[in-house]
């Protein structure tokens, strides 16, 4: 059922939620009776029904550990506004209705403080609920899913702290001595209980976790350890009337995410937890649903005049303070929305109420109706209107080719890990950067989103435990960022710099971190390593187990990229070369030897241009291949194109004629199979080979045949080709995409 879902923006719980309802009396449980018993009898859904509470307990300290508390301090004004709108609107104006239609409510809604009930949970954005929805619609990358979630955290903190505040004021002012007496005790209790989890069990759990080495885990009887402290401190809340996921949650906000704590919960708990045992839970709530039981129009009809009222005032009130703030109107209405979530929050809280007898079987069904509609419409909608892609598009040219003469390339340099870190070190140093051709490199050190529930983009801060494993005073991305310094420093001074970056996100949604700080930074080219590498036996294996994921990020930095873009093909041949100071260019040895194989097209320029700046002050030898077709066999399919390339190319022939280090070849050849002898016969003598990407080009006879055979689309015909293993060749490849993102009329 998600599988179709998904595809239209409707979360995973309403499909959750769906499929219990379908089991239920609502659909085939009203024609077949005991179809729910083919997963469990009555009394095994009792006991699924404990160990699902049990599971959403854990499910929620997990994604308290996981949550960045910084987001409270870094949300700024917008998100204090939509919080606090966004929760006491509809607060009010649920409050407002219900007096307005005091006549004609239920003696058995006033008996059971329905309304009361309803009105503090409805009007609540439960963090939980949007961060999961999001994460559903690979939106916590983007801008206002970042604001999103702040909003929906402090909204958490400032309706728990204020209905616990007011009950103990409204309690403490009463005339009664005794209640006066049980509000002072309430205020106490609460604040002894919060003080003892941030005194007591949050320091026996930062000893549990302080000398787990880097990249490792929990040992069980740790792990066992720090689920007991949760599971008491959720026992304790309810002996104090709060819910039972309120102790697990504050106190998970107390512990630090990522590693080791955050990463060990994901491995151990997640697929268990949030794959199996909190679904059925939601599940049940959908097969508790019975649609047939909704006969009184009238009840009904009020229960929906105040979910409505309460949906319209959160929706109006959290988009007042982004126009205020000149966000644009759709992305308002996207904000108003994803306030608006429900999901499995409503559902446990539906369940219990219904438990309680608070609910009856009509007002359970009505409202889990509710719930299913405005869930799957607010994820519809948001998915439909917010494309955070649309916003990479620069206002000018961000190309090499576009470059002045004496401008600073500015380069983003994307590395996973530390074995992307000397390739692309490598290739910024065979470009040997002077004062006259500066380069300013950005890094962004990419990690996958494991042990938070929110992404990160931030500047590099030396031994961040959010960034990697914690256990030794450098970290991973110490490392990284170190390796580039050291190359910062080597240089001339004036000829380079550094600005790192760590983005922690879904590898989904990674491209929009990426694009980001290349579209902030106006870098005009974009370097990311290839997902596979040579291995020692010479054969090729991926980079990491995120092979695959990694490979759809390059492909959506590809699509997205506000600039050029360049996938770096590691064989080793570029950083096992000799050092500069060991080679004496005078003599016709370089340390690098360039090759470029120019077939035309916009790619291709822009390859060129790359592989000239790279020989602008650096002592490495360039020859650049053109390959033309027969005259007789020339179809001029786009006589603009080719015109632009013979600009660039005799552009390239006039600048450089005179040095003895650039050479410039044409070959005219009858078919791909001739210009692919004459590759094979040139590269081995170079170590770096640069080619376009070619992927808007029209097809030509140059590449015709070669296609077919292509397993990696984003490097390209002749990328893929001479990155295959059939090609034989042991050579770094650089494949060049140009800007395809600009303003019109750029």
């Amino acid at each position: 059922m998600y599988a179709v879902f998904r595809r239209v923006g409707i979360p995973l719980v309403i499909s959750q939620i769906l499929a219990g309802a379908l089991l239920g009396p609502s659909f085939l449980g009203h024609y077949l009776p005991h179809v729910g018993e083919i997963f469990a009898t009555p009394r095994g859904w009792v006991q699924i029904n404990t160990v699902g509470g049990y599971a959403f307990t854990l499910h929620i300290f997990t994604i308290g550990v996981k949550t960045d508390l910084g987001m409270i301090v870094k949300s700024g004004k917008k998100a204090i506004a939509i919080a606090v709108l966004g929760t006491a609107a509809p607060h009010l104006a649920m409050y407002v209705t219900a007096l307005a239609l005091s006549d004609r409510i239920p003696k058995q809604w006033t008996d059971t403080f329905l309304l009361t009930n309803l009105n503090s949970w409805w009007s609540l954005s439960a963090f939980i609920v949007v961060c999961c929805t999001l994460d559903d619609l690979h939106l916590l990358s983007s801008k206002l899913g970042r604001l999103a979630m702040s909003a929906a955290l402090i909204g958490d903190f400032a309706n728990t702290f204020a209905i616990a505040g007011v009950t103990s004021y409204l309690l403490q002012a009463s005339p009664e001595e005794k209640l006066q007496r049980i509000g002072f005790a309430s205020s106490l209790s609460f604040t002894i209980f919060i003080a003892l989890m941030g005194l007591v069990a949050r320091p026996v759990i930062l000893r549990l976790i302080r000398d787990v080495p880097e990249g490792g885990i929990l040992s069980e009887s740790r792990l066992v350890a720090v689920l007991l402290i949760s599971i008491t401190c959720s026992f304790a809340g309810e002996l104090l009337g709060l819910h039972a996921t309120y102790g697990p949650f504050m106190l998970g906000l107390m512990l630090p995410g990522g590693a080791p704590l955050g990463v060990t919960l994901a491995e151990r708990l997640d697929r268990l937890v949030a794959g199996v045992l909190t679904p059925l839970l939601i599940a049940q709530g959908g097969m508790r649903m019975n649609v047939h039981m909704v006969t009184d129009a009238s009840t009904c009809g009020l229960l929906e005049v105040f979910l409505v009222v309460g949906i319209l005032a959160k929706f109006v009130a959290c988009m007042v303070p982004c126009l205020y703030c000149q966000i644009p109107v759709r992305e308002s209405v996207a904000v108003g929305l994803m306030m608006n979530f429900k999901g499995i929050t409503e559902v446990v809280y539906a369940s219990a109420f219904m438990d309680s007898k608070v609910l009856d079987d009509e007002a359970y069904a009505a409202f889990m109706m509710n719930v299913l509609v405005v869930g799957a419409a607010t994820g519809a909608a948001v998915k439909y209107m917010y494309h955070p892609e649309e916003k990479y598009v620069a206002n000018q040219r961000r190309t090499v080719e576009s470059k002045k003469v004496g401008e600073e390339l500015r380069v983003l340099a994307c590395v996973h890990s530390q074995v992307d870190v000397a390739p692309v070190v490598a290739l910024l140093d065979a470009a040997s950067p002077t004062p006259t051709t500066p380069v300013s490199v950005y890094l962004l050190h990419l990690l996958p989103l494991a042990g938070l529930t929110s992404s990160v983009l931030r500047s590099f801060k030396h031994s961040d435990r959010h960034c990697v494993p914690t256990g030794s005073k450098a970290t991973e991305s110490d490392r990284v960022v170190n390796a580039f310094q050291f190359f910062v420093e080597q240089r001339q001074q004036g000829s380079s710099s550094l600005l790192p970056y760590v983005c922690i996100a879904p590898y989904a949604t990674m491209h929009n971190d990426v694009c980001t700080v290349a579209l902030d930074k106006r870098a005009m080219l974009i370097i990311v390593p290839f997902h596979k590498r040579l291995a020692i036996d010479g054969s090729v294996e991926p980079t990491s187990p995120n092979a695959g994921a990694i490979q759809d990020t390059n492909i959506n930095i590809l699509n997205y990229a506000p600039c050029s873009v360049a996938i770096l093909v590691d064989r080793g041949s570029l950083s096992g070369v000799a050092s500069t100071a060991s080679i004496d260019p005078i003599d016709g040895l370089f340390p690098h030897r360039v090759a470029m194989y120019f077939l035309g097209g916009p790619d291709d320029r822009e390859a060129m241009a790359l592989a000239a700046y790279m020989a602008e002050d650096a002592p490495i030898g360039l020859t650049v291949f053109r390959f033309l077709l027969p005259i007789e066999w020339q179809q001029r399919l786009d006589p603009e194109e080719d015109e632009l390339d013979d600009e660039a190319t005799q552009e390239f022939v006039d600048r450089w004629v005179d040095d003895n280090r650039v050479m410039y070849t044409q070959h005219t050849v009858g078919g791909s199979h001739e210009m692919v002898d004459v590759i094979r016969n040139t590269s081995v003598a170079f170590d770096l080979l640069v080619v376009g990407r070619r992927a808007d080009s029209l097809e030509s006879p140059l590449t015709a045949g070669i296609s077919d055979w292509s397993e990696h689309l984003e490097l390209g015909v002749l990328g893929d080709l001479l990155t295959s293993a059939d090609f034989g060749s042991r050579l770094s490849t650089l494949v060049v995409q140009q800007q395809t993102r600009a303003a019109a009329g750029e």
